[in-house]
């Protein structure tokens, strides 16, 4: 499966479909796909002719290319919002010129040009399209490499890794897959679902919306490579909001993923989850506010996702400093020292693209480098082994594991795909709760704190929405709200006491999608305090379908 290109669609989808069975390409493939061809005659042309005199030309090209037709259908309140479907065909160039020891990339500048192919499958049209791209492109990137080695001239010599590194040239296209999507079909079901909500009269906003889309994806570099991919999906989010007496809004939602059109969950099963959320938000709006918690913290399966994201999978991909600045937020310094437990291992594997059922927004084929997905060994005995890596090498971390990943108009960069996180010594649910009941009473607390969900936020890892106060001597467990996490950083992740052996699936739907797959865990001890603001009042009139 590859989903690494559908995370650039507009609407930020992070899932897609490229079979395993993608054939090797033969010339008959090659000369039907106007596109590839275009691309890869430009490419060739370019590699020869483009040379100023006195300045250096291009050591390789790369293009990125993609075909995407979308749909987008919004309902709210028993009503369509709006439905739109569109389509479009772009490119991404990137020229480096000087070497891979030295090359005009790694600096706080754009790298690459963007820029429109047309629609049509006219051979001179695309490659003059791509010669213009290209074309600026190299004057840029000479104009760049110029700066950075004067810069370079002006700093003390220190050793640093190169810029690039040489990839293994691939030829492969994925047969082409017809899609068909029923818009009117779907713009029935979305209302449908919209006036579900209608059945909780404390709701004052929800809504649907669903995000289609099918791509063609193009890469092809003046080293060889020649990669052809298909990829579709479907996003579907459901939302609701509702406002507590004292004036707090309360949100929450739910998604549904799938590769096609009939994989998607059925309606009978979303307005089922659509009674449960709402449910649960209308008791959430009567729960009492928590003031202030120091203690133990139990994160159950789901939230425990989010939090792995947050702390823990940001920093595990090997990204080059640019030159000129001094942030780093990987952990690659890190490196033979602890991290999490010891009894705690972790590994990225984004060739598989489902968990027990569930599907993986961050697994792919191959990245947008052109490079194919391994498995990577992170952390084992609590200690970081490894790091993720694209083919821009850093101090540590030489080769490529087939992750440089982009979210559209940017640079691959070291991003995770999924993430495995178990504990080897993972107890069960029971002894889960017990362990987070014992931490509370050694200090001295009347109650600990059980979190199975995580909102919007601030912080790091967002606000607590639902949680629950687990009295240590009854176990009786009392829903409550409004409050965010204090202080929050990496090294608190060393500081869990215990995991479960059940795990579940986060998928991160950002630009670039990932997914962790987590076991439950409790936290030593987490500073959480009341959200200090001013809200307004409910609503004075009652909504127009609850009115007599």
């Amino acid at each position: 499966m590859n989903r690494g290109s559908y995370a650039a669609l507009s609407f930020s989808v992070a899932i897609g479909c490229l079979s395993a069975s993608a054939v090797w390409a033969d010339e008959t493939m090659g000369s039907k796909d106007v596109v590839l061809r275009a691309m890869v005659d430009e490419v060739d042309r370019a590699m020869a002719d483009l040379i100023i005199e006195g300045l250096p030309s291009p050591y390789l090209i790369q293009v990125n290319g993609q075909e995407r037709r979308s749909w987008s259908i919004r309902a709210a309140y028993g009503g369509l919002v709006s439905s739109d479907d569109s389509r479009s065909r772009f490119a991404y160039v990137r020229t480096r010129v000087g070497s891979y020891v030295l090359d005009n990339s790694n600096i706080p500048r754009s790298f690459g040009v963007p820029g429109l192919l047309p629609l049509e499958d006219d051979y001179i049209a695309i490659r003059h399209a791509l010669w213009l791209l290209l074309d600026q492109d190299y004057k840029s990137a000479v104009e760049i490499l110029t700066r950075k080695e004067a810069y370079l001239k002006g700093k003390a010599e220190e050793e640093r890794p190169d810029d690039y590194t040489k990839g293994k040239p691939i030829v492969v296209t994925a047969p082409s897959v017809s899609f068909e999507f029923d818009t009117s079909e779907w713009e029935r079901r979305m209302v449908q679902l919209s006036l579900r909500f209608g059945r909780h009269g404390k709701i004052q906003n929800s809504g649907v919306a669903l995000r289609v889309g099918h791509s063609t994806e193009w890469i092809v570099t003046s080293d060889g490579t020649r990669l052809r991919k298909e990829d579709s999906g479907l996003f579907l989010t459901i939302q609701a909001q509702v406002q507590a007496d004292d004036g707090m809004r309360l949100t929450d939602s739910r998604t549904y993923l799938a590769e096609h059109v009939e994989q998607m969950a059925s309606i009978e099963t979303i307005e089922a989850d659509i009674d449960l959320m709402c449910g649960q938000l209308v008791a959430l709006s009567r729960a009492s506010v928590l003031e202030q918690y120091t203690g133990p913290v139990l994160f159950e399966p789901k939230a425990a996702g989010v939090v792995f994201s947050s702390l823990l999978a940001g920093g595990l991909g090997a990204r080059p400093i640019p030159l000129g600045s001094g942030s780093d937020r990987s952990f690659e310094k890190k490196l033979g020292l602890r991290v999490l437990p010891r009894s705690f291992r972790a590994f990225d594997d984004p060739s598989t693209d489902m968990f027990e059922g569930t599907l993986l927004a961050g697994a792919y084929d191959y990245d947008d480098e052109a490079t194919p997905a391994t498995r990577v060994e992170l952390i084992g005995k609590g200690k970081l082994l490894n790091m993720v890596a694209s083919r821009a090498p850093t101090k540590k971390t030489k080769k490529t594991t087939g992750h440089g990943r982009s979210g559209g108009f940017s640079d691959a960069s070291a991003t995770i795909g999924c993430l495995y996180v178990e504990d080897e010594d993972a107890v069960s649910r029971q002894e889960l709760h017990e362990e987070l009941v014992e931490a509370a009473k050694d200090e001295g607390l009347p109650y600990a704190l059980r979190v199975e969900s995580l909102g919007r936020g601030s912080g790091s890892l967002g606000n607590p929405l639902y949680a629950y106060k687990v009295d240590v001597e009854t176990g009786k467990e009392e829903l409550v709200r409004g409050m965010r996490f204090l202080g929050v950083q990496a090294r608190s992740m060393k500081r869990i006491l215990a995991a479960g052996t059940v795990r579940a699936v986060y998928n991160n739907m950002g630009s670039i999608g990932s997914s962790v797959i987590a076991p439950a865990v409790v936290f030593e001890e987490l500073e959480l305090s009341k959200i200090e603001s001013e809200f307004d009042r409910p609503p004075i009139l009652l909504p127009p379908n609850k009115r007599k």
